[in-house]
């Protein structure tokens, strides 16, 4: 090894060439921002419901009820939807959640919780996004980071100006 003259740091060759990960796949949702007004984007995965057998559900499946869907919940955010699971239920939403965790992660993780909708896993998909579909397939409302009492107050805000839209 030389060390260069008037320089303190000593440089060593690389023994072997750096190394580089390729950025993984998103299996489930396409990497593009979701904006309101768009269709809903193409989400299909297994899901864990509890009490269910594993399952294949899509977010098509739902189409005809406002659907809301949180991307990348942590567990603190799946207890927080399934306590307000009756009143998205009451505004006439089902409520989905996606997990970048396996089905078998998700089992056990979620086995005893009081959570009963579907957890769609194995979506990359990590950033803490909430979307509300409407019963047309079409995004009207997207928020990132929002706690389940914020993505219900949108919904009922959604609802509202829908039924003035149709009253008038």
């Amino acid at each position: 090894m030389k060390l260069r003259q008037g320089s303190f740091s000593r440089t060593t060759p690389r023994s072997f060439p750096p190394t580089t990960t390729r950025a993984r796949c998103l299996s489930s949702l396409p990497a593009v921002f979701i904006s309101i007004g768009s269709l809903a984007p193409k989400l299909e995965a297994d899901a864990f419901a509890r009490g269910e057998e594993r399952r294949r559900v899509a977010l098509g499946d739902f189409r005809g009820s406002w659907t809301v869907v949180a991307f990348g919940v942590r567990r603190f955010d799946a207890l927080e939807l399934a306590d307000l699971e009756e009143s998205f239920a009451a505004d006439g939403a089902v409520v989905l959640a996606t997990t970048p965790g396996d089905w078998h992660e998700t089992e056990s993780l979620y086995r005893s919780a009081p959570v009963r909708f579907p957890l769609l896993t194995g979506v990359e998909e990590t950033r803490r996004i909430t979307m509300i579909v409407d019963p047309g397939g079409v995004v009207r409302h997207v928020g990132l980071r929002r706690t389940a009492r914020e993505t219900l107050a949108s919904l009922e805000r959604l609802l509202g100006a829908a039924r003035v839209r149709s009253a008038a």
